[in-house]
């Protein structure tokens, strides 16, 4: 008896917002610290059937993913979200490679919001282009300093998409992002 392929998710986009803060170290001998709220970044967040993707990626305790893509208002012709968009489409990034895929093979999906680095970690997977479909395999945290470990707080899980609809979906947001 064969096991049924999964059913293919749709694969969306919308706006979002990531809290962001000032933090400013006073006193020369005792620092006292203070944050203070800036403006909320913006940024294009990954849906799959309409739901946030950060949404299943929250930890036990109910802390939620706070990794974003590098796909933020006002940065159009970026380098960096040309290249994530780029390895989604099993296409190289070239120059950028580095900043989007890690040694592995396996692509960022959802990166530090700090800092964007594949060091700090974020969410990865394995991306495999088919003739019909797309796979996210094994979708999970890592980074940079140690091997990808299916083992997680957060259990692994891989999405299936339709290749047209998923292509259709990443080539309008690099289209928008080269021009």
């Amino acid at each position: 008896m064969s096991a049924e392929a999964a059913p293919l998710a749709v694969l969306g986009v919308r706006w979002a917002e990531h809290p962001q803060r000032n933090v400013e170290i006073r006193g020369l001998f005792r620092w006292r610290f203070r944050a203070t709220a800036r403006e909320p970044l913006r940024f294009i967040d990954w849906t799959v059937d309409g739901r946030p993707l950060r949404d299943r990626l929250t930890f036990s305790n109910g802390r939620e993913c706070e990794d974003i893509t590098f796909l933020t208002e006002g940065s159009g012709a970026d380098e960096f979200a040309i290249g994530s968009l780029r390895v989604l489409l099993g296409e190289d990034a070239s120059d950028m490679d580095w900043w989007v895929r890690y040694d592995d093979g396996r692509v960022g999906l959802l990166f530090c919001p700090g800092c964007g680095g594949l060091d700090c970690g974020g969410v990865s997977a394995d991306v495999r282009v088919m003739d019909t479909t797309v796979e996210w395999r094994n979708i999970g945290y890592q980074d940079a300093n140690h091997p990808f470990d299916i083992e997680q707080e957060v259990p692994v899980f891989t999405l299936r998409f339709d290749r047209a609809q998923y292509e259709t979906t990443v080539r309008t947001l690099l289209a928008v992002w080269i021009a």
